[in-house]
């Protein structure tokens, strides 16, 4: 930054031309991009030229609606501004449901789509089209908003100027905040659910929406004692990607290449800006890449033979497949660094304090940790209506008869619980690690067994929780640049804590903690909106919209 300032009176370009021949210059310019937390590579400044442009096109948009808005009918009454913008320009051939500009079409008929690259809405933007560009206000506001929040990761996590600070664990701090949320969900957003069914949509939800609290205040306060319990809440995580993908795909038989890429695009676009931007590899985001690789593995399983999926001898020869090529890629040795080996460029991570390890060792070893337990998960889907059965059918039970096999299943669900503890639980971290992927499924049971015990426990949640549920995703990735900080290092693992307040560490929990859950959510909504746009349910429009952004990233 200071290179480029003495060199204000001339442009940037007429400085490198002048000085590129100079090591010194050069080196310095080179020396305020390290301290601004590292060199900008093609893919940052590719990054930063396309939200430029996107950033004009919104402000131009802006204008046009603003001047369209103010004109008014001859009876003196305001009109709307796109009809009045009609009135002054001739009606394009193409409207904004061309495709990728918002308020794109959803159908499904690929004849709604155009003909040639050229009639998509980001091209016809491009090209200064007034009418388009008016027409694709929404979305443009969209895309500029979440340039402006990516700018702001990279202001806080590699410019240097917001300053860091250490971690300090305090156990009964950490209890009282999750405590204290909790009772404020139960007091004050404890609602009833619309329906007696186990795991409904509004139990999953608070459920991802605890366990994410408690994983982010380990990750705050580095509560490393409770290692083996966030291991157990990230297999459950993994076990819900298993429950939930299966339940859709069996249920609604639907495996279109819009439902499909949409589901890719809720998995990835966050994280793909968040590694252009601040130059990190897929695997630090972890949870990403291993969402995605078993998500891919349900779709794949339940649309290979789909027509025998509603036989159950064959579905069970698919899970029982599943398992096995599970076995041979993590616990066959050799051939999971066959598998990825190619594949450095995306799945391989070093941390830098660590840079001697194999780059392929902590995918191998993040993936592994669950690599079962998503198969269990499809297997609960598969037998979910004849446990909601099994409860309907106890909660017909006269009153002494239900309470009676109620108790029977609580004693016998909390003795294995105990068993579980004392047996697995309690290992030190690396023996924990071990047995984790062969036993995550047992307390992940027995939460469910006691979560539906009876119908009271199934008709209430805890709305706040919910709230937690839906952006676990932003959540997992923002705590990294926005909450906690890699100390301007790329690939650096959130080892300090952003400070925004110096010596007032519970001030500054507070306002960064606003901050970063505001942040998330308004990623959580621009993700959908931009889904919307981009990967509507049109086949053709899908792929001119890949070819376009492939060109464009070019």
């Amino acid at each position: 930054a200071h290179s480029l300032l003495r060199h204000s009176s001339r442009s940037k370009a007429m400085a490198l031309e002048d000085n590129g021949d100079n090591p010194d210059f050069v080196e310095e310019i080179r020396a305020a991009a390290v301290q601004a937390g590292g060199d900008f590579n093609s893919f940052q400044m590719g990054c930063l030229v396309t939200f430029s442009v996107i950033l004009v096109l919104y402000a131009y948009a802006e204008l046009l609606f603003s001047k369209a808005s103010k004109s008014g009918s001859p009876n003196g009454k305001g009109r709307d501004a796109d009809a009045d913008l009609k009135d002054e320009l001739p009606v394009s051939t193409s409207t904004i449901q061309g495709g990728g500009g918002g308020g794109g079409t959803n159908g499904t008929d690929d004849n709604d789509a155009p003909e040639k690259i050229g009639q998509l809405a980001p091209v016809k933007c491009l090209m200064g089209d007034k009418h388009t560009i008016l027409g694709s206000r929404m979305t443009l506001r969209a895309w500029a908003e979440f340039g402006v929040i990516m700018g702001l990761f990279y202001f806080a996590d590699r410019s240097g100027a917001v300053p860091d600070s250490d971690k300090h664990y305090d156990r009964d701090l950490f209890i009282a905040i999750f405590l204290a949320l909790g009772v404020y969900g139960w007091y004050n957003t404890l609602h009833k659910s619309k329906t007696h069914a186990p795991l409904n949509r509004e139990q999953t939800e608070e459920w991802k929406g605890w366990m994410q609290v408690l994983f982010l205040l380990y990750h705050y306060f580095k509560a490393s004692e409770m290692y083996n319990a966030i291991r157990l809440f990230i297999a459950a995580y993994v076990w819900m990607t298993g429950f939930g993908n299966f339940s859709y795909y069996y249920v609604r038989k639907d495996f279109s290449i819009g439902r499909f890429m949409q589901m890719m695009w809720r998995l990835n676009f966050f994280v793909f800006f968040a590694c252009v931007v601040l130059r990190n590899d897929y695997v630090l985001y972890y949870i990403c890449p291993m969402h995605t690789l078993f998500t891919l593995f349900v779709y794949f399983s339940l649309l290979l033979g789909k027509q025998y999926n509603d036989h159950t001898p064959a579905l069970l020869g698919k899970l029982l497949a599943c398992v096995l090529l599970v076995y041979v890629i993590w616990e066959v040795p050799g051939v999971f660094q066959a598998m990825f080996r190619p594949f450095t460029f995306l799945f391989g991570y070093v941390d830098p304090k660590k840079p001697d390890v194999d780059p392929i060792h902590e995918w191998f070893f993040r993936s592994g940790l669950d690599r079962y337990v998503w198969i269990y998960g499809m297997v609960c889907a598969f037998f979910h209506p004849r446990y909601e059965a099994a409860l309907k059918w106890i909660d017909e039970r006269p009153a002494p008869a239900r309470v009676s096999i109620q108790a029977v299943i609580l004693a016998v669900t909390l003795a294995v619980t105990a068993w579980w503890y004392n047996t697995y639980y309690v290992l030190d971290k690396l023996e924990y690690n071990v047995v984790h992927p062969y036993t995550s499924w047992i307390p992940i049971t027995c939460f469910i067994v006691l979560r539906n015990l009876t119908q009271g426990l199934r008709s209430w949640y805890i709305e706040i929780f919910c709230v937690c549920g839906k952006i676990t995703l932003e959540t997992y990735i923002s705590q990294f640049h926005i909450w906690l900080s890699t100390a301007n290092v790329p690939n650096g693992q959130p080892g300090k804590l952003m400070e925004v307040i110096p010596g007032y560490p519970l001030v500054n929990f507070g306002l960064t903690t606003l901050m970063y859950v505001g942040v998330s959510q308004r990623v959580f909504a621009l993700t959908n909106d931009l889904k919307t746009a981009c990967v509507p349910m049109n086949n053709r429009l899908i792929a001119m919209n890949a070819m376009f952004a492939g060109a464009w990233m070019l």
